[in-house]
C-alpha cells in the first residue's frame, strides 16, 4: 500500500492567498488540485470543496452530446409526440391514462436516437420539440373557433364545441410532455 503525499502545510506564521484573488487570505484548498481558493472561488461538491476549473473539467467528462443530437432529439420528439397526440386525443377521457405512457415511450425512443449521450440542455431542446409537435393538435379546434367567431351569433354552438375540442389536446400535451420531460431529465449534465 502506497501512501499519498500529504498536502503542503502552512505554518502558523505563513499566510495563504487565493490563487484567483491574490489579495484574499484563505485556509481553504481545492480537494482535487490542492490549489488555495477563497470562499468566492469554492464550489461545494458531494466530495468537498473544489475550484471552478476542476468542477468545469469534471463536467466536460460527462458532456457527451454531439451537435446533431440537438437537432435529432427535438425533431424526433416533435414528430412522435404529434403523432401520438393525434391518435390519443380521439379517445376522449382515456387520454388521461394513456398520455403518460405515450410520453414515456417517446422519451425512450429519443434516448435511443441520441445514443444515450448527455448534454447540458439536450433534454430542454427535446422537450421543446415535443411541445412544438403537440401544437398541431390545437389547429382544428382553433380554426373552428375562428370561423365561429367570424360567423356571429348563429355559430355560437360551434364556438363552444371548438372550445371543448381544445380540452383533450391540452390534457394530452400537459401530461405527456411532463412525463417526457421527467424521463429525459436524466440525460442532462450539471
Amino acid at each position: 500500500m502506497t501512501n499519498a503525499p500529504a498536502p503542503p502545510t502552512v505554518s502558523a506564521g505563513d499566510t495563504l492567498y487565493c490563487a484567483n484573488h491574490p489579495q484574499t487570505s484563505t485556509a481553504l484548498r481545492c480537494n482535487k488540485c490542492n490549489k488555495p481558493i477563497c470562499t468566492k472561488c469554492a464550489v461545494l461538491t458531494p466530495v468537498g470543496y473544489r475550484c471552478r476549473e476542476c468542477v468545469r473539467g469534471q463536467q466536460q467528462v460527462f458532456e457527451t452530446a454531439r451537435w446533431y443530437d440537438y437537432v435529432s432529439a427535438p425533431l424526433t420528439a416533435a414528430v412522435l409526440g404529434g403523432v401520438a397526440g393525434a391518435l390519443l386525443t380521439f379517445l376522449g377521457w382515456f387520454v388521461i391514462f394513456l398520455s403518460p405512457v405515450a410520453g414515456g415511450l417517446v422519451a425512450e425512443v429519443v434516448r435511443r436516437v441520441v445514443g444515450r449521450r448527455r448534454g447540458r440542455n439536450l433534454f430542454l431542446a427535446a422537450a421543446a420539440g415535443y411541445v412544438a409537435g403537440c401544437l398541431a393538435l390545437f389547429a382544428p379546434a382553433l380554426i373552428v373557433l375562428a370561423l365561429a367567431l367570424l360567423g356571429g351569433e348563429a355559430a355560437g354552438g360551434a364556438g363552444l364545441r371548438s372550445l371543448l375540442g381544445l380540452l383533450w389536446p391540452l390534457v394530452y400535451t400537459v401530461i405527456a410532455a411532463g412525463t417526457f420531460y421527467a424521463r429525459l431529465r436524466g440525460i442532462s449534465v450539471g
